[in-house]
């Protein structure tokens, strides 16, 4: 299978935490800053984010979504120039898209690009031409992430996908050992908050994935640069 090579790059707290109160602190927001060069140096192809994150960054909604199925399950892409792209996994297609997403300055280089299951309705896969966004289905019910990849490295000639949360999306890529790099930026503070994501959220069984260390940097004299390579 072509598929893309798969770089899960995050910022972090110690304790493994994506969000919450530890972003706030300054030690943090300086480390946070480098997160964004080591994301640009990189030059993936596409960034990749789940339903969650993606509500979180564009300060959208969810969408009351249609019973009315669609019988139309042609992928639709729609590439302006030579932009590269960001994908957002939504299942069923909760996400409110409206046209302020291209203000945000994470759209003002990129396409954008849904991963949809079947169960989707008309309505919404007019509304998503209507914005030039793209779409691809990945399963009946659920998502096949190999599929997704598959398409994504064919329809879209993405050969390096940044992985970047939320904690549910990394957890899938995870078990199904798609995640050929991990690069961590790892803040010198405790969350301890509970109800915030970890790198790998609602794990229930062990996964038993291995990786080589390749590179450790200390980062503002406290903070930490990691990066692994699967075996």
């Amino acid at each position: 299978m072509n598929r893309p090579y798969v770089i899960c790059h995050m910022l972090q707290s110690i304790d493994g935490k994506i969000a919450g109160g530890f972003f706030r602190e300054k030690e943090t927001t300086k480390l946070a800053k480098i997160y964004s060069e080591i994301s640009t140096n990189y030059d993936g192809d596409a960034i990749i984010y789940g339903k969650t994150t993606a509500l979180e960054l564009f300060s959208l909604t969810h969408l009351n979504k249609s019973s009315n199925i669609t019988y139309n399950l042609t992928d639709h892409v729609y590439q302006k120039e030579n932009k590269k792209w960001l994908v957002v996994i939504d299942l069923k297609g909760e996400i409110a898209w409206d046209s302020s997403i291209y203000k945000n300055r994470r759209l003002q280089d990129k396409n954008l690009i849904v991963i949809l299951s079947e169960a989707i309705s008309n309505q919404y896969l007019e509304l998503l031409k209507k914005l030039n966004i793209s779409y691809l289905f990945a399963g009946k019910k659920e998502i096949s992430l190999k599929v997704a990849l598959e398409k994504l490295y064919d329809l879209c000639s993405i050969k390096k996908l940044l992985l970047q949360g939320g904690g549910i999306t990394n957890k899938f890529f995870i078990e199904e050992d798609l995640i050929d790099e991990l690069s961590l930026v790892v803040s010198p503070v405790v969350s301890g908050e509970s109800n915030q994501p970890n790198l790998f959220e609602d794990c229930k069984d062990y996964l038993g994935n291995v990786f080589d260390l390749k590179q450790s940097d200390l980062l503002n004299k406290s903070g930490l640069y990691l990066k692994y390579i699967r075996k």
